[in-house]
């Protein structure tokens, strides 16, 4: 089959990782566009790959009609990028969060299937290769039925509490959480993002076959001094695996699992077995693996499906993603992480965020949009762009965007 035509959108810092791994993809896709709204950061996206630059999104549509377009611009502007794509009959994966309040997301995924798009949101980390892996072992019972995930990381709670639910393998019925934030020294991290504050969250969240997901974020990103607080413990009825929070992170992880022998006469003490990784001589990943006692299935391995396309670790599940929005596409089919999933995400993190200011309550899900969350969104986008961003969305595209 002919490969899909793809246009970026939104040519920043996660932007440019975004574009080489399609251009990586080449049974795939056909780069035909990148468009930013500042001139010279599409041209120099452009000039990599090939293709043409653009600063103005229906210009770009309308003069090469891609059939997917990767949406990679700051989060505000999510819904209006992607609901004018819908609306142009466009194919779309959005990076993560989804959208920042109930309501954006809803009209994202209304606009989706009012007009039979495809809508993904772009959540990576599930599809890291170590937690591929992970969730396999989970589903092949290699430590039973699981009732507890523990997750430290050190930002954005919505990509570890997708990770909890994958490996939960049930829905959120509620969040608890406790939330501080104290004032630090000003200061800019890695990412190029601005800090006078640092915030720590704690989540407690119920999920409907009785299992606990608990998630500890903030935004430290190991600046200050602090301690990293990365770490990821899944509890099943026979035994643990143990990860490393961090999706760029690989390397320590271990499943500690009893035998019967184990339980019977070792007092259920658990023994612990390495994952394994085997790489090409060129570094690419070719598996990970286990190697496990017959009793508990023997030798467990996930197989790199871009092993022969030269796709690094930290690459994979970037790939994963944008040929999942493909698949979709050519088969009809849902998208790896449809736009409903994405909003399951965010609305965990919404939830903790209700609780903490419910004094600690526990919240229930799912969750219905609340106007005065919507509205706070709307005043302070008409502060910044001054454009309403729901009343017209053509309008409020034509907006130029600060680029991150």
């Amino acid at each position: 089959m002919s490969r899909l035509k793809y246009a970026l959108i939104g040519h920043g810092r996660r932007g440019s990782v975004h574009l080489s791994t399609a251009a990586a993809l080449k049974d795939t896709f056909e780069i035909v566009a990148v468009c930013d709204a500042h001139q010279e950061s599409a041209e120099v996206g452009a000039a990599k790959v090939g293709t043409k630059a653009y600063t103005d999104v229906q210009k770009m549509v309308d003069e090469v009609s891609p059939d997917v377009c990767d949406v990679v611009v700051p989060a505000q502007l999510h819904h209006i990028v992607s609901c004018y794509l819908s609306r142009c009959g466009i194919s779309h994966n959005v990076e993560t969060p989804l959208a920042p309040t109930l309501g954006l997301m809803d009209m994202m995924i209304d606009d989706a299937a009012e007009y039979d798009v495809k809508l993904q949101t772009s959540e990576n980390f599930p599809f890291v290769p170590v937690e591929q892996f992970v969730c396999k072992l989970i589903q092949e019972g290699v430590i039973g039925n699981v009732h507890k995930c523990y997750r430290l990381f050190s930002t954005t709670g919505y990509h570890g509490l997708a990770a909890i639910r994958c490996r939960m393998n049930a829905n959120p019925t509620s969040v608890s959480s406790i939330g501080h934030s104290m004032p630090v020294v000003p200061y800019v991290d890695g990412a190029k993002r601005d800090f006078n504050r640092e915030g720590l969250e704690f989540y407690a969240v119920d999920f409907d076959n009785g299992g606990l997901g608990i998630a500890m974020v903030g935004n430290k990103n190991s600046c200050l001094g602090r301690n990293k607080l990365v770490g990821f413990e899944t509890c099943g009825e026979r035994g643990t695996i143990i990860t490393n929070g961090n999706q760029s992170a690989s390397g320590g992880e271990t499943v500690n699992v009893c035998t019967d022998e184990d339980i019977s006469q070792k007092s259920g003490r658990a023994q612990t077995y390495a994952f394994q990784r085997e790489y090409s001589k060129d570094k690419i990943l070719q598996r990970i693996y286990v190697e496990l006692p017959q009793s508990l299935g023997g030798t467990i391995e996930w197989l790199n499906p871009y092993r022969q396309a030269g796709i690094h670790e930290r690459g994979i599940s970037l790939a994963t993603m944008l040929d999942g929005i493909a698949h979709a596409v050519r088969e009809d089919t849902q998208p790896l992480w449809t736009g409903e999933m994405g909003r399951a995400d965010q609305e965990m993190v919404i939830a903790a965020h209700r609780s903490v200011h419910k004094n600690r309550q526990p919240i229930g899900l799912p969750l219905k949009p609340d106007p005065e969350e919507e509205k706070v969104f709307d005043r302070k986008f008409e502060e910044q762009f001054g454009i309403h961003p729901r009343e017209d969305i053509e309008k409020a595209l034509q907006v130029n965007f600060k680029a991150r």
